[in-house]
């Protein structure tokens, strides 16, 4: 109990410091902000204020004074009035130890002289540029004059440079004079507001003006020099050309014409300020001048292209006529004894009908120089397409000529192939000779006379009157084929037969063991000797020899094979 007693008695001491704490820390802020107070009495704006009174201030300056002048009455008058009054509330309070209740009336107020500081710093500031307002614009009105009438000069004297546009440069620096006359008015009157705007709107003509003369010369420079000088010499060179009677696809004339038009439009829009229009214009003629430049030479070009190669021209126009009729003969004697592909005929054909063509086209292009009505780049294309066609014959005649010679080639490689394979043939005959048979199988005999057929058909066509070579060699790949399917199938016949008769004998010894077995043999027989089904026989004995013996058909087998 004595211990909570002594607990409560320090509590209560406790807040009871902390309330003495409280008050003289409130009473120390209360000090400062009296002392703030007073500084801020110190810092009336009547000086100022009596100063901008004699200026007679008028217009939009003495609207502004006016607004200001109210509001720092307000700001002395009301505000800082019911500053003191909160002030002296709150050092009442704390004195009758109202320190939680003073302490925020103490952070109220230090918003409220924050607020009343920064209101009357921006009335202040205002006060200080109607006071500079005068001078600043008597110095900036300087200025701008100077750069003014500089500019102006530069105009005037320089005139020439920017043709079309001066009056138009000038009738915006009339603008800039009137603008220059109203600021001085309105600084006599005593408007200062208003006259910085004009020297405002001083600045930004003067600059614009001074960003134009550097679009306008260079465009200019074009329109007065460049192009007027291009212009001349095409037209000096044009009639330079017609009196050497040079022709052109193109109207010259014309388009001298439309481009000197053009010059003028961008002159018009030039005078206009127009610069978008003019650029584009300037560009459009630009290539148009680079155009009339590259047909006037293109037709000079020509014209020593042309002289240059027109022999070189004719003279391989000739060699490749004599070279396709060189041709013509080798084929019309070989016609005489060969089929020849109607792809070469077809090709050989259309290459004589050109042949034709370029010569109609060059001698057309010859008389048209002749007759002094060639447009020499046209003529200069037509040469390049004929040597380009000329090529292409000759390529195309040395294959059909390489075709030809692989032909004779082929005629020689098709007899000695024929010949052997009638060798092969024969020697296949004597094979199945050799066998002493009664008989061959029907399909074998068949393949062996399709393949004997084929062999003599050749021969035939070999010696025909016009030999086909084109039939002829797919024939002998197709007859190689078959000659070796033929030989294939005497080698498997031979085996056949052979391993037929080794199997017959062998099965002899059990001929009268086994009357089932004696079948078989009996029927064995019969399709070796009867039916000449060698294959079939040699299945049916060794099906049944391996019945009686197992093996022993493999054991035979071996034998033929070694």
């Amino acid at each position: 109990m004595f211990v909570i007693i002594i607990g409560i008695i320090l509590i209560i001491l406790f807040f009871l410091w902390y309330m003495w704490f409280l008050q003289k820390r409130n009473a120390a802020t209360l000090n400062k902000y009296k002392e703030r107070t007073d500084e801020l009495k110190k810092a009336q704006l009547d000086d100022k204020i009596k100063k901008l009174e004699d200026m007679k201030l008028s217009g939009a300056s003495d609207d502004r004074f006016n607004q200001l002048k109210v509001e720092y009455h307000k700001q002395t008058d009301d505000i800082f009035s019911d500053i003191l009054r909160q002030i002296r509330a709150a050092e009442y309070k704390n004195t009758e130890f109202k320190v939680f209740g003073s302490a925020n009336d103490l952070k109220k107020l230090n918003n409220e002289m924050n607020d009343f500081e920064s209101k009357i710093g921006e009335v202040s500031q205002g006060f200080d540029e109607l006071l500079a307002s005068n001078e600043l614009n008597a110095t900036h009105s300087e200025e701008l004059q100077h750069q003014y009438q500089t500019l102006r000069k530069q105009v005037l004297t320089q005139s020439f440079s920017y043709g079309p546009a001066t009056d138009k440069l000038e009738d915006e620096l009339s603008e800039i004079a009137n603008l220059l006359d109203k600021e001085k008015q309105l600084t006599q009157k005593g408007d200062h507001i208003e006259a910085s705007q004009c020297l405002d709107d001083v600045k930004i003509k003067l600059g614009l003006i001074t960003d134009q003369l550097k679009i306008i010369e260079p465009l200019f420079h074009d329109l007065n020099e460049v192009f007027p000088g291009q212009i001349d010499e095409i037209k000096f060179v044009y009639q330079k050309l017609a009196q050497q009677h040079f022709k052109f696809s193109d109207d010259i004339v014309q388009l001298i014409s439309d481009v000197q038009h053009e010059v003028d439009e961008s002159n018009t829009k030039l005078g206009e300020l127009n610069f978008d229009a003019v650029n584009t214009n300037n560009e459009d003629i630009k290539q148009r001048i680079d155009d009339l430049y590259e047909t006037l030479t293109l037709e000079i070009d020509g014209k020593r292209d042309v002289l240059k190669e027109q022999k070189p021209v004719l003279d391989y126009l000739n060699h490749a006529v004599y070279q396709h009729n060189h041709l013509d003969k080798r084929i019309q004697k070989l016609q005489e004894s060969y089929i020849l592909a109607d792809k070469t005929l077809d090709t050989f054909q259309n290459n004589f009908d050109t042949l034709n063509e370029i010569r109609r086209k060059y001698d057309a292009d010859v008389q048209s120089i002749a007759d002094r009505l060639v447009i020499f780049s046209e003529v200069k294309t037509d040469f390049k397409e004929i040597v380009k066609q000329l090529d292409d014959i000759e390529a195309s005649e040395k294959t059909i000529n390489d075709d030809l010679n692989q032909m004779l080639s082929s005629e020689q490689i098709a007899r000695n192939s024929v010949d052997d394979y009638a060798k092969r043939l024969e020697i296949q005959k004597k094979m199945m000779e050799q066998l002493r048979l009664n008989g061959l199988p029907d399909d074998y005999l068949d393949y062996f006379y399709m393949v004997y057929d084929e062999i003599n058909k050749l021969y035939d066509e070999l010696d025909a009157d016009q030999i086909n070579m084109e039939d002829i060699s797919k024939q002998v790949i197709v007859t190689q084929e078959d000659l070796e399917n033929l030989v294939e199938k005497s080698k498997k016949l031979k085996y056949n037969v052979q391993l037929a008769e080794k199997l017959l004998q062998y099965a002899n010894r059990y001929a009268n063991k086994n009357p089932e077995f004696t079948d078989q043999l009996v029927r064995a027989r019969a399709l070796f000797d009867d039916d000449y089904n060698y294959n079939d026989a040699v299945d049916v004995i060794s099906k049944a020899l391996e019945e009686v013996e197992s093996g022993s058909v493999d054991r035979i087998k071996e034998t033929i094979n070694s």
